[in-house]
């Protein structure tokens, strides 16, 4: 099961981040971990084609359903010793930073897309063959993986890629409401 390490924000009210924000409840409080699953949300409306993509109106639990693919998506926050006073059912917003979304989509696209772009080049520049350039291509695709890969790893570990908690979300309010 994937896990996503919380953290709290900073108290600092002086810096001004902009974050991706979304709604996530607590449900479980494990000792000093509380357990969060992230809210459903769609925008599909439960179209002729719901059966197939795991959206339906009732809950089921099974592979593809949306029960199954929210457990998978639990994540767990710090609580020590009750301090954030987390109990089961809280609303909770938590959100991440714009640029630390924006760092992690280099990390996984762009790196590997520009690995594998330029030993391309390279290789259809020195060359001119064409096998040669797809394996080249290949070749950079994979290095720029490894390398998007270890660099995912030290982000990471820092704690940049962490969602912190933001706030309690109000009864009434949704992904997207202020």
């Amino acid at each position: 099961m994937p896990t996503i390490h919380l953290k709290p924000s900073p108290t600092d009210s002086t810096a001004a981040v902009r974050s991706v924000e979304g709604i996530a409840r607590v449900v479980r409080v494990d000792g000093d971990l509380a357990w969060l699953e992230p809210e459903q949300t769609t925008s599909c409306g439960h179209c002729a084609s719901s059966a197939s993509c795991g959206v339906s109106s009732r809950e089921e639990v099974g592979i593809g359903t949306v029960t199954s693919r929210l457990q998978a998506r639990r994540f767990y926050l710090d609580n020590p010793d009750g301090a954030l006073g987390f109990r089961e059912g809280d609303r909770l917003v938590v959100g991440i930073s714009e640029s630390a979304l924006l760092n992690a989509a280099m990390t996984a696209y762009g790196v590997p897309l520009l690995f594998a772009l330029t030993a391309a080049s390279v290789a259809q520049s020195l060359l001119g063959d064409d096998l040669t350039t797809l394996f080249s291509m290949a070749g950079g695709l994979a290095l720029g993986l490894l390398v998007g890969r270890f660099k995912a790893r030290r982000l990471a570990a820092k704690g940049d890629l962490a969602p912190h908690f933001l706030r309690r979300a109000r009864p009434d309010e949704t992904c997207g409401t202020v």
